[in-house]
């Protein structure tokens, strides 16, 4: 038995006896973390090819898109990872935590009848589960962005269409150009939000000039992010520009934007809401009796809407405004008033993001009263304004008694030997008050839970689930199930993941077991300086716990700071080796006297001394000890042109001259040559070697004539080589037509 094995049999005795010591192996396990789906959506009776991010993905994960009509690849695959560098970060925002999601790939088809609107996504490894993904399902054709470095280069579609795109990198922007009619108005939106995207949109339309003929709405179309109107006066090719208020961006920055010419009404009157029972009065004019909701608006700045309500002495009655909740603007002030215009009770809300807490009254005599609904803050109002007033009474009971139960997140990650708490909810109604006994079913061998009652009239409980070291490695649904005495017989519900206004509550919560990582990287504190432009290597130390495999070092995908350019290689660390030097490369154009936090991550297979599998695993940290800690100083190799920008004329030569410089203790020859983007063509350029004995050379650049497009200056990088690393300059060219 090796001595991996050894250690989690003990481990495995310790726990089984009821001890928590886990005999010195480490209970670390990286959880993976769920980013982002691109395209985040597609077309009924479509096939779509998706590119899912996301962090200690590994070589492979799970992948589950539930919905009626919905097939996604169960297993996603790494594929290249498509990175922006995007504007320089300076400080102190380059000082920053940044995440570096992993790309995988995998398909999603759709059924012509599948359910439209969005739907959750989850990946699963042998470390954990993670939540969060939205894919939304659309009935429009749709387009996906051709995503290139540099400024945006406008791509055409064909109303109606639904595109979908990604604000990367930073201060990025997408140009959609369509054909608009004269006379016919285009509707934009965009949704962000609804995919769990921090994208905060943009929106405008421009002309072929670049002139802004629409800007964004104050108030979005309901259900939306984001929109803009316009009705063109000319026919022509117009444009709609997005990119995020903020100037952020990054690979989890996706939308879907709806361009259309179909009527898209700006907002619902009267609102749209759950079936109460309640009769509906829209005309403030007529006198009405409780129980009722009122719906109206306040169409203009000081506008005041005041409804005769009936009510009776005694009676509790509850005045419940929605507004904010349906998507209104309105923030909303409710008062009551008697025959003389005093005024008896008012609720308003300190949070201008909310609408006011519910309003109790009780009349002290049976009469007419006055309800008076208005805007709080001066200058606001418009017909969007709207609002659904719902004045009840004590007598009406809303529904039967019961109970629902809910939980959060929709995946819970469970380590070997470890215990965790899901918070579960209770929402009581029709005045039922009583306990809740809990349990969760089908749990798999060395799970358990400890018994748990809701309290009468408790509305919150922690449900502690426990692993031993034995437990099955995988994932399972996770059945937390109530069950109540309502009028004498026992009511039973099931909890689910709370939905919201996009996203229908999700019945089928999981539970992911996790194998954890048996080695870990270990060192001790280290900071120091070095050039930019080269290679900067530190010695890591790997504790291995007993495991005796290869293990791969790299970059890891979570990073203390912002990387600024930092790469790294794929080393593999041969069985049994503890040491390992690692290489990351500071890029030429690094901020001199940054401190730059460089964290990398060990992953394995490992094999499961319960059963006999194989599951990989990963060790990473941002505690300083194991970050690479380097004050980016000065290059030993400069590079400088004599011109800023130059002009390509299709079937043209042009000549540039450059100079390098090298530091005193660097020797040798260098070679210049151009790095283009992928999306460029038509220019070439032979390399120019500069020998040691000299410092200057021409460059000849040679433009054919279907060249282009140069949305990005033309990067020339020099490269001197030495016995122990290779030192890089650059210069950057505007390229103009």
């Amino acid at each position: 038995m090796s001595q991996y094995r050894l250690v989690s049999f003990l481990c495995a005795l310790y726990i089984l006896g009821g001890e928590s010591f886990f005999c010195g192996q480490s209970l670390f396990a990286n959880p993976p973390v769920a980013s982002y789906i691109f395209p985040a959506g597609g077309q009924c009776g479509t096939t779509v090819p998706v590119r899912v991010g996301g962090l200690f993905l590994y070589d492979q994960c799970e992948f589950d898109l539930s919905g009626r009509g919905i097939t996604a690849s169960p297993t996603l695959r790494p594929m290249k990872r498509l990175w922006f560098e995007g504007p320089i970060l300076p400080l102190p925002e380059s000082q920053q935590q940044e995440d570096y999601p992993a790309d995988m790939t995998g398909t999603v088809t759709l059924a012509k009848d599948a359910s439209i609107g969005p739907v959750r996504g989850r990946v699963f490894t042998s470390q954990g589960g993670a939540g969060g993904l939205v894919f939304m399902v659309g009935d429009l054709p749709e387009v996906v962005e051709k995503e290139i470095d540099g400024e945006a280069i406008p791509q055409a579609i064909k109303l109606p269409v639904t595109a979908n795109g990604r604000i990367f990198p930073r201060e990025n922007v997408d140009l959609w150009e369509f054909d608009g009619e004269a006379g016919k108005t285009v509707t934009a939106f965009v949704y962000a939000q609804a995919l769990n995207s921090p994208l905060v949109p943009q929106l405008d339309i421009l002309d072929i000039t670049g002139k802004i003929v629409a800007e964004q709405m104050q108030y979005p179309v309901i259900g939306t992010d984001g929109s803009v109107k316009f009705t063109p006066k000319v026919a022509g090719k117009y444009r709609v520009r997005i990119t995020d208020a903020r100037t952020l961006g990054g690979p989890a920055y996706v939308y879907r934007l709806t361009v259309t010419t179909a009527n898209v009404p700006a907002f619902n009157f009267p609102i749209h809401g759950k079936a109460d029972g309640l009769a509906d009065a829209i005309d403030a004019k007529d006198m009405v009796k409780a129980p009722i909701a009122l719906n109206g608006r306040i169409e203009k700045p000081t506008a005041i809407n005041e409804w005769k309500v009936e009510l009776k002495k005694g009676g509790k009655y509850t005045f419940d405004l929605q507004a904010r909740r349906a998507e209104s603007p309105l923030c909303g002030v409710v008062a009551i008033l008697d025959t003389s215009g005093k005024e008896l009770a008012r609720a308003e809300s300190g949070d201008p993001s909310n609408d006011p807490a519910p309003l109790a009254f009780s009349p002290q005599t049976d009469g007419v009263f006055t309800v008076r609904v208005a805007e709080k803050f001066r200058g606001r109002g418009g017909p969007n304004f709207i609002y659904r007033l719902r004045v009840t009474d004590g007598v009406v009971v809303a529904g039967e008694p019961g109970y629902r139960l809910t939980m959060t997140p929709d995946v819970t990650t469970l380590a070997r030997a470890a215990k965790v708490n899901v918070p579960i909810a209770v929402e009581r109604l029709g005045g039922f008050s009583g306990p809740i006994e809990l349990s969760v079913s089908a749990l798999p061998k060395g799970v358990t839970i400890a018994p748990v009652k809701i309290a009468a009239n408790q509305s919150n409980v922690a449900l502690t689930i426990q692993a031993d070291a034995t437990a099955t490695i995988g994932t399972i649904p996770l059945i937390v199930m109530g069950t109540a005495t309502i009028d004498s017989k026992p009511v039973q519900k099931q909890a689910v993941v709370p939905g919201n206004k996009f996203l229908f509550d999700e019945p089928s919560p999981k539970l992911t077991i996790a194998f954890p990582t048996p080695f870990k990287i270990i060192d001790q504190y280290v900071m120091t300086s070095a050039p930019r432009g080269e290679t900067y290597r530190r010695k890591y130390t790997l504790d291995r716990a007993g495991f005796d495999g290869p293990i791969r070092v790299e970059l890891a995908d979570k990073q203390a700071r912002h990387l600024q350019g930092v790469t790294g290689p794929v080393l593999i660390v041969p069985p049994g080796q503890t040491e390992v030097d690692y290489p990351a490369f500071l890029p030429p154009w690094m901020e001199l006297g940054r401190t730059c936090r460089v964290c990398v991550m060990a992953t394995a297979k490992v094999k499961d001394p319960v059963d006999g599998r194989e599951h990989m695993v990963s060790f990473s940290s941002t505690e300083q000890n194991q970050q690479m800690i380097v004050v980016v100083s000065p290059g030993r190799l400069d590079l400088d042109i004599e011109k800023t920008s130059i002009r390509a004329e299709p079937g043209s030569e042009v000549r540039i001259t450059l100079k390098v410089s090298r530091s005193k203790n660097l020797k040798g020859d260098v070679k210049v040559e151009v790095v283009m983007p992928e999306h460029w063509k038509g220019l070439t350029a032979v390399p120019l070697l500069i020998p040691a004995t000299g410092d200057t050379g021409e460059m000849v650049l040679k433009f054919a004539k279907d060249c282009g497009p140069f949305n990005a200056p033309l990067l020339i990088r020099a490269t001197a080589v030495t016995p122990e690393t290779s030192i890089v300059a650059e210069a950057k060219i505007e390229v103009v037509r």
